[in-house]
């Protein structure tokens, strides 16, 4: 390990993902949940950062994908009245090379802390967690009860158009994910609520194969040894 420039502004909840041999660290929880969206660009070259413009609608828990230089951001929570976090459906491009954000066709529903890996030029987005159905509330809180999703949508950056894939077989929330031979692979993750306060971790591996839209017979791996999430 080797000491590098530290980052500009000390902020938690944040998301990284390189572009064009740059990283861009994207988001930021901010004071009781009111995101930040900020965007911050780092030049290991030269081991200098450089503050971009922010987040359109600031978001935290927004799920991060690139293809051919932009950066593709979907979903996340905003602040919602008591301390909630309420999930939104906000879908956008960032061009590093223009420093300009350009607003995308909503995802078909609003989920906060899925994940997004492309594959072949389609990206999937994957899991997240929304209001307990039934209850009306239009936010999730840390107090009760909520409940993830296994909702998997490619969205295709060259037509801006979403398609319903299959669904993940463990709905999940705060999960990892990569693609790996055309394969998407997702990890870990958290059960019902994003709050770790009322949730509990997972150790489960799924494989998901976007070429026959199955998730690999059950779509379980070997777990992982310690349960983990976030």
């Amino acid at each position: 390990w080797t000491k590098a420039a530290p980052f500009p502004e000390p902020e938690e909840e944040l998301y990284g993902i390189a572009a064009n041999g740059k990283m861009y660290v994207i988001g930021g929880y901010g004071v009781d949940g009111n995101p930040v969206g900020m965007v911050w660009e780092y030049d290991s070259a030269t081991d200098k950062w450089a503050k971009k413009k922010s987040m359109p609608v600031r978001a935290h828990h927004a799920a991060l994908a690139e293809y051919h230089g932009k950066i593709y951001v979907f979903g996340g929570y905003k602040l919602y009245q008591g301390g909630g976090w309420e999930p939104i459906d906000n879908a956008w491009e960032f061009d590093p090379a223009k420093d300009s954000w350009k607003a995308l066709a909503p995802m078909p529903g609003k989920r906060g802390s899925p994940l997004a890996v492309e594959v072949n030029g389609q990206i999937y987005v994957i899991g997240g967690a929304i209001p307990e159905p039934g209850t009306k509330e239009a936010a999730v809180f840390p107090n009760r009860a909520a409940r993830s999703v296994g909702t998997n949508e490619s969205y295709n950056p060259e037509t801006n158009k979403w398609e319903t894939r299959s669904s993940m077989p463990t709905a999940r929330n705060h999960a990892f994910a990569g693609a790996v031979n055309g394969k998407i692979y997702v990890i870990g993750g958290r059960v019902t609520s994003p709050f770790i306060t009322v949730s509990s971790n997972l150790d489960i591996v799924e494989e998901y194969d976007p070429a026959t839209d199955t998730w690999g017979g059950s779509g379980a791996r070997t777990p992982m040894p310690t349960a983990r999430s976030g």
